[in-house]
């Protein structure tokens, strides 16, 4: 019962950390992220933070593994989102990628983790980036129903472009002519991403059937 109870409070704690850490980045950016700053917000020492993430790096680590940012699909989600038929891929991938970004869209910390993919020189920047992009090739992984093709160089020029043009829009930058920050251009780009997965979704349907995986009724085939 102790331990079960020291879990408990360890998880309760973790949370209230984690949960600091992202109004943190909400107010100061990921350059004004600290230990301190952290730990004042939480309401506990920095001691604890030490002992339970090692460092700042393992925190923000954490932070962008746990799920908050790019979601991770259990096996019997997966199963619901398996394409029905080759069409259904297009409104599968699309979106999906609609979503991951509307998120970082709508949450200054999660912007926050995507701009350190471009920041040089920075220890945390580096260990934010690296998480990060670890965690969209298993997301990529999960949501390939193409066995040939490289969904990994697809999904980066779509995730690519969809990061890129979501640090401008925070910088009020536009791109040709198309206004960031507003919902019109967005609906704009977000159209754009779906003629794009449906011309992919159209290519995966030229592929032999076995090579294309769908699901019928309850079962997964390819």
């Amino acid at each position: 019962m102790e331990k079960e109870k020291q879990k408990r409070n360890r998880a309760t704690t973790t949370q209230h950390i984690i949960e600091a850490l992202e109004q943190v980045l909400t107010e100061k950016g990921l350059d004004g992220v600290g230990i301190h700053a952290v730990a004042e917000r939480a309401g506990v020492s920095k001691v604890l933070i030490y002992r339970y993430f090692g460092n700042l790096e393992g925190l923000v680590d954490y932070y962008v593994r746990m799920g908050r940012l790019f979601p991770h699909y259990t096996p019997a989600f997966l199963n619901q989102l398996r394409p029905l038929s080759r069409g259904d891929m297009a409104r599968l991938w699309s979106k999906q990628s609609i979503q991951l970004f509307r998120r970082f869209r709508s949450s200054r910390a999660a912007r926050e983790v995507l701009k350190a993919t471009v920041t040089e020189r920075d220890a945390l920047a580096r260990v934010v980036s690296k998480a990060q992009d670890e965690e969209l090739v298993e997301l990529v992984h999960q949501l390939s129903f193409v066995e040939e093709g490289d969904s990994e160089a697809t999904s980066a020029v779509v995730i690519g472009a969809l990061s890129y043009l979501t640090l401008l829009a925070q910088n009020n930058r536009p791109m040709i002519g198309i206004d960031l920050r507003s919902e019109d251009g967005w609906k704009r780009i977000e159209k754009a991403v779906e003629v794009i997965c449906k011309a992919l979704s159209m290519q995966a349907g030229e592929l032999p059937a076995n090579q294309v995986s769908i699901q019928v009724a309850d079962e997964w085939v390819n």
